[in-house]
């Protein structure tokens, strides 16, 4: 689990199942983009399953970056994760993080790239993403 901007993390379904790491990290919401169920323990966790590639419809992926934008503002600590942590909830994470701060899309997911390598997000995501930063710009 990587901290890719304040308050914002980006991880593996293993670390959401880790309760100990999350607690380590002072998370207080866990965003699961999987279709799977992981115990997040006591933390809360906020189902936006997604699948990765282009079989997502643009509303899920908004639904999901939007319920990261709400969580930061209302000043949670949030961690999104996917299977791998590498396409999914970089995805996200960067779509996210165009709302909340003035990064542009290509800032954002170069702050997501900056701690955590694996970051390999699917074209289609990457369309979405830009979509939605776009659409909060208007």
């Amino acid at each position: 689990m990587d901290e890719v901007a304040d308050g914002i993390f980006v991880g593996t379904v293993s670390d959401a199942e880790d309760e100990s790491l999350l607690r380590r990290r002072g998370v207080d919401a866990v965003v699961s983009l999987t279709h799977d169920d992981p115990d997040t323990g006591a933390v809360a966790r906020v189902d936006a399953p997604m699948t990765d590639g282009p079989r997502n419809e643009y509303d899920a992926f908004a639904a999901a970056a939007e319920t990261v934008v709400k969580r930061r503002e209302a000043g949670q600590r949030v961690l999104i994760h996917c299977s791998a942590g590498a396409s999914r909830s970089p995805a996200v994470a960067a779509a996210a993080m165009t709302r909340l701060t003035d990064r542009s899309l290509g800032e954002a997911f170069e702050q997501v790239l900056a701690p955590r390598s694996e970051v390999d997000p699917h074209d289609a995501l990457v369309r979405r993403a830009a979509t939605f930063a776009t659409e909060g710009r208007e």
